[in-house]
């Protein structure tokens, strides 16, 4: 780290914070001495959050305190975290049709209001009190230090940005502001093959310490810069988000930029969720912050196989999210890390529940299987696969100059074998396939 990495972590960052009466630093500072802590002190630290935020919703929440009474629902007698299996889950038409009854009264004149596009397309609106915006803030900074890539390094970071057409006023504030943080974006949403080159240039002449970016882009870009054998100022580290990370891509950005590739998972409704470390054997959870369900079929908490992501935000008091399904499936572990990092893990991430392409037969695809077909195929630049019956799916494709004929025919017959012919392939060949709202290649959509 050099001199202003420094001076803004030590610094320049704690006394910003302060100067704007946010306590991020404080509670980053708190979060970072947690991880000394024993998995059962962190249990505890957990659950007496959790008792807070139930009973603040049962007084404050119109929502919940209608709901529990239904149920007969005690918030004061809860004395475990499993206790939380009693209480439904919260999906987003839910927070869509209660959404008035979701935030308190004592907090509707200072919450901070958030949407996301989702990997729908479909706008989903959320409120956020300011301490939650700060110890989000602080679990983030230390998701991203454990792997190299914290507060005060210099990071490129190849990312979305906000849509529409920014003031000159607003256009310098935004550059002062991400140079005062130190990093540099690059936008996701602008980059194509015609205008890589730029990026390279923008990379190379920055000399990052870190790389951080989307899944998809930072995968296209990887591509390129191998296809065309380009030498890279390479950074001490790449942490690749909003998306999953599959092996074969991660093996692609660790050959173009010359460094460790590490995953991260996180959603806009609570930013950081979990992140591997060194050990590269699952992702670190964040239980000091959330509490991380996973659900199966009939919504019953299963461990070591895949199921529906359901998540408690512990202190969001703006708009208190108690299991929330937030579309995507995961592993959780039993297994405690070699690493020594006492936060439990995710084995792995399964994607996303919308993801999955049905059949006739009863053969389901999860959309990750995609991905690891087509990734043999080097003439198909981009795909995307969408689904409006059971027996039939369209397949978007994009080519290259290294595009055969018998390709198609290839993939149609490696799918049928694991569909057992239940389906009809349609191939349409495109000239683009548009990225979601908040810059994602959405793989599969299925809209049954």
């Amino acid at each position: 780290m050099n001199l202003y990495g420094q001076l803004f972590k030590s610094f320049i960052f704690p006394y910003f914070e302060k100067l704007k009466g946010r306590k991020t630093a404080e509670y980053f500072k708190q979060a970072e001495a947690r991880l000394s802590d024993t998995p059962d002190d962190l249990a505890r630290y957990q659950l007496e959050h959790l008792k807070e935020l139930l009973l603040f919703c049962n007084e404050h929440v119109p929502y919940y305190k209608q709901q529990w009474q239904s149920i007969n629902f005690d918030p004061t007698k809860v004395t475990s975290v499993e206790d939380l299996h009693k209480l439904p889950v919260l999906t987003k038409d839910d927070v869509k049709e209660h959404y008035a009854d979701l935030v308190p009264v004592v907090k509707k004149a200072t919450n901070i209001k958030k949407s996301t596009g989702g990997s729908t397309g479909q706008p989903f609106h959320f409120e956020l009190d300011l301490r939650s915006y700060e110890t989000r803030q602080a679990i983030m900074w230390r998701g991203y230090g454990w792997l190299g890539a914290g507060l005060g390094k210099k990071s490129w970071f190849l990312w979305g940005i906000d849509l529409g057409e920014p003031t000159l006023k607003s256009q310098i504030k935004t550059k002062l502001y991400h140079s005062f943080n130190h990093r540099k974006i690059a936008n996701s949403f602008a980059m194509n093959q015609q205008n890589m080159a730029s990026y390279v240039k923008s990379l190379n002449n920055y000399k990052p310490e870190a790389i951080v970016g989307f899944v998809g882009p930072l995968y296209s870009f990887a591509k390129y810069i191998n296809a065309n054998k380009i030498k890279i100022n390479s950074p001490n580290v790449l942490l690749t988000g909003a998306e999953a990370l599959h092996e074969f891509q991660r093996e692609e950005l660790e050959l173009a930029f010359g460094c460790k590739v590490y995953n991260t998972y996180g959603c806009r409704e609570f930013m950081l969720i979990a992140a591997e470390c060194q050990q590269q054997k699952g992702l670190h959870i964040n239980i000091d912050q959330l509490v991380v369900e996973t659900l199966d079929k009939t919504r019953t908490p299963v461990m070591e196989k895949s199921g529906d992501i359901a998540i408690t935000d512990l202190f969001n008091y703006g708009m208190p999210l108690i299991r929330y399904i937030n579309g995507d499936q995961a592993t959780l572990s039993k297994r405690q890390c070699e690493c020594g990092n006492p936060l439990p893990l995710i084995e792995k991430i399964d994607g996303r529940k919308l993801d999955i392409i049905k059949t006739n037969s009863g053969v389901e695809l999860p959309g990750e299987f995609f991905p690891h077909l087509l990734k043999d195929f080097n003439g198909i630049e981009r795909f995307q696969i969408k689904q409006k019956t059971l027996d039939a799916i369209d397949i978007l494709y994009i080519t290259n100059e290294h595009f055969r004929g018998d390709e198609l025919e290839n993939i149609e017959l490696e799918l049928q074998r694991y569909t057992e012919r239940s389906l009809r392939i349609n191939f349409h060949k495109v000239d683009e396939i548009p990225l979601t709202p908040s810059g994602k290649l959405r793989v599969t959509i299925s809209e049954l």
